[in-house]
């Protein structure tokens, strides 16, 4: 994405460039996440859930991985 620039509002808002809207895909309504790292504004949008369900997952475990998982963190918690 090339470089764009924008001007803070008169009453602190902030209004990123079409090119920004554009790249993250950022609709009316969106819901995004704020952050600074050193003097940067980090801008995230916020998935929704229906977003969230159909993405392929990041991680797979089996049902057995799972159970023995949760017999650990299970088992952590009551000490």
């Amino acid at each position: 994405m090339a470089e764009s620039e924008s001007v803070v509002g008169s009453k602190e808002e902030l209004y990123p460039p079409k090119s920004v809207r554009k790249a993250l895909n950022l609709k009316p309504g969106t819901k995004v996440r704020y952050w600074v790292e050193g003097s940067r504004l980090i801008v995230e949008p916020i998935p929704t859930v229906e977003e969230l369900v159909n993405r392929k997952p990041t991680v797979t475990i089996t049902l057995k991985e799972l159970h023995t998982e949760r017999r650990r963190l299970s088992a952590e918690l009551e000490r």
